[in-house]
């Protein structure tokens, strides 16, 4: 009896034994995975054409966050932060967004919103998801990977001294879709590859070259002379040409 209890301690003691170093190995495979997340971002952003100053950024599970109230006040909006709820509020345009630090639920004029990932604090300061931020205020997003930058296109009037505008043009079925456009002097042209080869865009006058993009990349280039462009695929000349006038 005596034996057969000392054998059984000992299994006792071995399983706490692998128990332990089972709940060490899955705790600190978790702190791993949450460090790899949560990534300092070196992307741009530019609304306008014009650069979003920020002082830092971040990119988790692969989408860029932003510091809330830098990036809201830098698209035209008003923010304001409440301590005792952890509550976050943007109003631009009439529409107000109500966002809760660690929660990926969003109101939106009233209604119920689910972003890619929750309001959270880094640094002390509260960060958000960028494109959720901008397309709920009906900015459009673009993202250049080949400059990585990312392009913020508003939708509000023109002023007395508008900003330059960003005009896209898509590359499809080796053809530039949209791509005989006139447009004004310093405004952004976004050129996007959807096709699965290669693709770039080439001046005839040697005054711009974006290198070749491969499958959903994207190259920008700025007209600031007025003029016609005219331009081509550098792999694809004899099927794929178009023209840009600026005014």
């Amino acid at each position: 009896m005596k034996t057969q209890r000392r054998i059984f301690m000992l299994r006792k003691s071995w399983l706490l034994v692998c128990l332990c170093v089972a709940m060490w190995m899955v705790g600190a495979v978790t702190v791993s995975a949450e460090e790899h997340l949560q990534v300092k971002s070196d992307m741009k952003l530019e609304l306008d054409g014009k650069p979003l100053q920020l002082d830092e950024s971040y990119l988790i599970d692969n989408s860029l966050f932003v510091p809330y109230r830098a990036f809201a006040e830098g698209i035209g909006a008003e923010v304001s932060y409440e301590a005792a709820t952890q509550g976050v509020t943007v109003q631009k345009g009439g529409l107000t967004v109500h966002l809760t630090i660690g929660s990926s639920e969003a109101i939106v004029g009233g209604s119920s919103r689910m972003m890619v990932g929750p309001a959270q604090l880094i640094n002390n300061s509260t960060f958000v998801h960028s494109r959720f931020l901008s397309e709920v205020f009906g900015i459009r997003v673009h993202y250049d990977e080949a400059t990585r930058t990312v392009h913020l296109v508003s939708s509000g009037q023109p002023s007395e001294n508008p900003a330059p505008k960003t005009y896209e043009i898509t590359i499809e079925g080796f053809q530039f879709k949209g791509g005989n456009i006139t447009v004004e002097s310093g405004s952004t042209i976004i050129f996007t590859n959807k096709d699965k080869v290669k693709h770039n865009a080439v001046a005839e006058n040697g005054s711009f070259k974006i290198p070749l993009l491969t499958t959903g990349e994207s190259g920008s280039i700025t007209l600031t002379e007025p003029g016609d462009y005219a331009y081509f695929c550098e792999l694809h000349k004899n099927a794929m040409q178009g023209t840009i006038t600026v005014k």
